[in-house]
């Protein structure tokens, strides 16, 4: 894999709901028709997987109004690393989409070729103090990188809205 760039269909910018927000200088976004995507720079693994799961939900809502009052466990598996970004983004935003909850913090505690262990901060959401700017309907396979470099970790991203 050649290094990490957005293929000339995807732009980087900031979606319009986060105006005003900071965001960090690891996180870029990718615009893609009908989609849209991330892309997250890490020194490590287990940092790169958290950072791709607080973009995910920085496109999602607005990541100061989460209260880390509640915590989970969740370990997860897949037959390679591609494959368990995706399953663990996959799982975050379904337990986003159908318990309603909303994490705003990422500990890897562990993390294989094929299997991590975290524990996730986070509420369920308040409509009186949370904004939903979008729905994730899958994190998808389409333009998945997940590459290693001498300055750490890279990967992209696309969500399908």
């Amino acid at each position: 894999m050649n290094d990490l760039r957005p293929d000339d269909a995807l732009k980087s910018q900031l979606p319009y709901e986060h105006a005003e927000a900071s965001v960090p200088d690891w996180l870029k976004f990718l615009d893609h028709t009908a989609d849209a995507g991330i892309l997250v720079q890490a020194p490590n693994l287990k940092e790169l997987f958290a950072r791709a799961a607080w973009g995910m939900f920085f496109l999602v809502t607005d990541m100061d109004t989460i209260q880390l009052a509640e915590r989970n466990r969740i370990r997860i598996e897949a037959s390679d690393p591609p494959a368990l970004m995706v399953n663990w983004l996959s799982e975050l935003n379904y337990r986003h989409v159908t318990e309603h909850r909303l994490f705003g913090k990422f500990a890897i505690d562990e993390i294989g070729e094929e299997w991590l262990s975290a524990e996730v901060h986070g509420e369920r959401f308040d409509p009186s103090r949370h904004k939903i700017f979008t729905e994730i309907k899958a994190v998808t396979f389409h333009d998945l990188r997940l590459e290693r470099d001498d300055q750490g970790w890279k990967t992209q991203i696309i969500f399908d809205l």
